[in-house]
């Protein structure tokens, strides 16, 4: 029969390249367009559950987290910061957005995949986003800690030395450099048999074949 391939598969004509293309232009406007409007927003909640991770885990090491304009600045408090203002601690911090523009591309990535039920869409973006979310927010706790047996001199050589060093400083470069494979990887877990069934034209009817089988 026309239209159906070896066992029973059903065969899908691929779109044209050009409707891909504008597909993934059109999702990938959407998503920047919403990020640049909610993304102060986000990054205000992105911190405050940092925060409030922070003081959930003490280990003498209080922290305060500082949001200004785009920027985090990690600011010690207790002993470590004896004889010290805030501002001098207001040196470095880490790009807000770098952290957290990874869930634009993940809702690019949900939204351009074609021969996805709105529902599963849906489904699939909530838990992705929130699975991003909680990568971030380590992200941030990593970077605290990275912060702590690498940028405070002294304190730092006294109680991290060269393994704790090492440690959060590989723990910190997987998370920075992870954030480029996080949406893809959670893109790829959930939506893998619409790519396979839109890269190779077949999808398999699985429900018509269990019906088949109780007939």
């Amino acid at each position: 029969m026309d239209g159906l391939g070896k066992g029973g598969e059903k065969k899908v004509k691929p779109r044209s390249v050009r409707w891909l293309f504008l597909r993934f232009f059109l999702s990938f406007t959407f998503s920047l367009l919403l990020w640049e409007i909610f993304q102060p927003s986000y990054s205000k909640l992105l911190v405050s559950v940092s925060q409030w991770f922070l003081f959930q885990a003490k280990q003498g090491e209080e922290t305060s987290l500082r949001l200004q304009e785009d920027i985090i600045f990690f600011i010690p408090l207790g002993p470590v910061s004896e004889g010290k203002k805030e501002t001098d601690f207001m040196v470095k911090g880490r790009y807000v957005r770098s952290i957290h523009y990874n869930s634009m591309i993940f809702l690019t990535l949900i939204l351009f995949t074609p021969g996805v039920r709105p529902i599963k869409r849906a489904l699939e973006l909530l838990i992705g986003l929130l699975l991003l979310f909680m990568a971030q927010v380590f992200s941030i706790l990593i970077g605290v800690k990275f912060y702590y047996a690498s940028e405070l001199g002294q304190y730092s050589m006294v109680n991290y030395g060269s393994w704790g060093k090492n440690i959060y400083g590989f723990l910190n470069q997987f998370f920075t450099l992870g954030k480029f494979a996080f949406p893809f990887a959670i893109w790829m877990l959930f939506t893998y048999r619409e790519i396979v069934w839109y890269l190779t034209g077949t999808k398999p009817e699985g429900k018509q074949r269990k019906r088949r089988k109780r007939d």
